[in-house]
């Protein structure tokens, strides 16, 4: 039960992502009726960005009719973006490995381990992550005269839960990969290696 609660999860949080794209622009010709702080604030336009040991995620709402659900729905967006970020980087690693190691890529394919990695981490970053910003703006639609909502949110999630999570589920996989013990601590070492390396990257733009 609890796998299909973790599948189901996982295909609600695609869906969404597939339906809606990143956009802090707004709407043109609507008018600004009321935001929960002014100006906008700098985060809302960030991309994920690493700082002292842990990860910063943006998300941003649908049009709703109520502050909450789009406040609820921008929260859904941070997490999901932090579940795909994730398992950009678990592939990235695990195709590493492939040439690495010399594995067979019917044994082994780095696709597939990533999209498991995806769905076993989705349910923890739903449960165990925080959202430590939000904001919100009520917009009046210059086309149809309603009012919406937008609202941002911003999650952070600690390195630590990253590493150990990774490690986790490379431990669960070690005997249907057909990996040794020293080989899948190489994988560790290598999501680690490359984690540091994303996490580099974004602090050095971060500066600019």
């Amino acid at each position: 039960m609890r796998a299909l609660k973790t599948a189901v999860a996982i295909a609600v949080l695609s869906s969404l992502f597939c339906a809606k794209k990143q956009t802090v622009k707004a709407p043109v010709g609507d008018q600004l009726l009321w935001a929960s702080e002014k100006p906008r604030p700098q985060w809302a336009y960030a991309e994920p960005f690493a700082s002292e040991g842990t990860q910063f995620f943006v998300g941003m709402s649908h049009k709703y009719a109520d502050e909450k659900s789009s406040r609820d729905d921008a929260e859904r967006d941070s997490r999901l973006r932090a579940v795909r970020y994730l398992e950009t980087a678990a592939k990235e690693t695990f195709e590493r490995i492939v040439s690495e190691l010399g594995l067979a890529g019917g044994v082994f394919n780095p696709s597939v381990a990533s999209r498991g990695y995806a769905e076993m981490i989705s349910q923890a970053v739903i449960q165990n992550t925080k959202v430590i910003k939000l904001y919100s703006e009520q917009w009046k639609s210059a086309s149809t005269g309603e009012v919406y909502y937008l609202n941002f949110a911003k999650l952070i999630v600690p390195d630590d839960q990253v590493m150990e999570s990774f490690k986790d589920y490379t431990n669960r996989k070690q005997k249907e990969w057909g990996m040794a013990k020293d080989q899948i601590d190489r994988v560790n070492d290598v999501f680690h290696e490359h984690w540091e390396s994303k996490k580099a990257e974004q602090e050095l733009k971060g500066k600019k």
